[in-house]
This record gives C-alpha cells, sequence and structure tokens, in this order.
C-alpha cells in the first residue's frame, strides 16, 4: 500500500553524516550532493580528484540514504534545510555551524535539486553551483512511472549487472552504488516522490543565477537526460550566469560516465 504523503511545511532538519576528502582548511571547499537511492560513498571518484586537485571536499548522506536519520518527511525543503546546515569551516571541516559560503556545490539528480533549494533558501551558502543532469520538474502525471522506476533500483543489487548496464563506469562505482541501494527503503523512495507534487524548480533555478554561478551538465538525450535542452535554452536566456551543455554519451550518472569532464568543469568553475 503506498503511504500518503507528508505535507509538512517546516519539518525539522536532521543533522547528516558525511564522508571527507581532502585537506580541511584547504582554500576552497567543495559539497558534494548525491541522487536518490545513492550515498556520500559514490562520489569516491569525483571526491578523490578533487582531493588531490587540493580541495576540501564533503558528501553527506542525504536524509532517508546512507548512515544519515530516516525520518517522517521528505520534502526538497527539509531535504534543503539539511544541506544548508552544513558550513565548510565547521567542526571537521563541512560541520554545522560555521560562517561561510562553499566555494562550490555539486548536486547530482535529487542532489541538484536539493542544492536549488538550498541555495534559494539560504543566500550566502556557496559561490557557484554545478547540478549534473539536474531533476528540476515532476509532475504528478509522472508519479506513477518514475516510482516504478526507482523502486526498481532498489533491486539492482548485483555490481556485475549493474557494470554490464553502465560500461563506462568504474568497478568501484558499480560497489558503491548496490552497497548505497542496499541502505535505502521504499519507504523514502515513495516519500521524496509523493511529499514534492510541487516539484517545479525552474523559477527557483532563474531566481538562484541572478546572483550565483550555475552550470548545469546535462545527460546525453539517446540515454535518457533528466534535463532537456529545451529547459537548458529556457534559462539561459536573460540570465547571465546560468549556462548548460550536453555530455555526449553520458547518461543520467555523469560523473560516473564521464568524471574527467566533471572534475574539467570543476576546475573551469573555481578560481
Amino acid at each position: 500500500m503506498r503511504p500518503s504523503s507528508v505535507t509538512t511545511e517546516s519539518p525539522a532538519p536532521v543533522s547528516l553524516a558525511a564522508l571527507r576528502w581532502g585537506i580541511p582548511d584547504a582554500r576552497l571547499s567543495v559539497l558534494l550532493l548525491h541522487g536518490l537511492t545513492s550515498a556520500a560513498g559514490t562520489w569516491w571518484r569525483i571526491a578523490s580528484g578533487l582531493a588531490d586537485a587540493g580541495y576540501s571536499v564533503t558528501a553527506p548522506d542525504l536524509r532517508g540514504h546512507g548512515a544519515s536519520p530516516r525520518t517522517e518527511g521528505y520534502r526538497l525543503a527539509a531535504y534543503a534545510a539539511d544541506v544548508a546546515a552544513l558550513r565548510p569551516g565547521g567542526p571537521g571541516a563541512g560541520g554545522p555551524g560555521a560562517d561561510g559560503p562553499w566555494d562550490l556545490v555539486i548536486g547530482h539528480s535529487l542532489g541538484a535539486a536539493v542544492a536549488v533549494k538550498a541555495a534559494e533558501s539560504h543566500p550566502g551558502w556557496s559561490r557557484a553551483l554545478l547540478l549534473l543532469d539536474p531533476v528540476l520538474t515532476v509532475t504528478e502525471r509522472e508519479h506513477d512511472s518514475l516510482l516504478a522506476e526507482l523502486l526498481a533500483d532498489l533491486r539492482q543489487l548485483d555490481a556485475d549487472a549493474l557494470r554490464q548496464a553502465n560500461p563506462r563506469w568504474d568497478s568501484e562505482d558499480a560497489v558503491q552504488k548496490v552497497n548505497a541501494v542496499r541502505l535505502v527503503s521504499p519507504r523514502v523512495v515513495e516519500r521524496t516522490v509523493l511529499d514534492n507534487p510541487d516539484w517545479q524548480l525552474e523559477d527557483a533555478v532563474e531566481r538562484v543565477s541572478a546572483g550565483v554561478r550555475v552550470r548545469a551538465l546535462a545527460a546525453d538525450p539517446v540515454r535518457g537526460a533528466s534535463f532537456t535542452a529545451e529547459a537548458g535554452e529556457r534559462l539561459s536566456a536573460g540570465q547571465p550566469l546560468f549556462d548548460y551543455a550536453v555530455v555526449p554519451d553520458a547518461g543520467h550518472s555523469v560523473h560516473r560516465d564521464d568524471p574527467a569532464r566533471v572534475l574539467a568543469e570543476v576546475l573551469a568553475l573555481l578560481p
């Protein structure tokens, strides 16, 4: 039986478990936000590359994922409140309660939506956003098909099969994804979709990009992109701080299919 939606507008934030790479007091700080049914460890390759380049890197498990707390509600506003409490200069680097913005927040899929929501709600939280095939719009008529697809992901617990289906992934990508999926329940997936009937974030992107640099990387349309060139053109119109590109032959997990491209994009965005 599908759970009814929870519509609490201001759910209590939770303290997120997080992984960290690099020197905590490095000059530039990066926050990595994973997608639905993933976890902090799935960023291993991007995080390691950024740490080797001299950045301080923090990747939390979003609520309901990995080692972070489970909750009643999974509205985007709740996800955003959790990550907005993370600051680069906090205890242990990336802990809550510190002043100062992240130099860059990278979000994939759901994580990109959460990054947009957090940046909109908390001005000064980040100097720039890099959105990897972001999910900016989910209509109610898409709920059933989206849920079916996401719940099918929870049954994909074979790393070898996952690697065969995604030949550009490293074997460690498949292992980390399987580990992440084992820790996500169908309830978290269902709540995340059903608690957000108003999942419409293009206007939020426009508001954020009025003062913050925003770059989107879309998957190749032939690989089933969540972010389309049409959306990119709409958002680029009259927004000098927003731009986008399509990554050829990359699927939805752009950072797994083409980590070199993502790392190059970070180097171009950060001073």
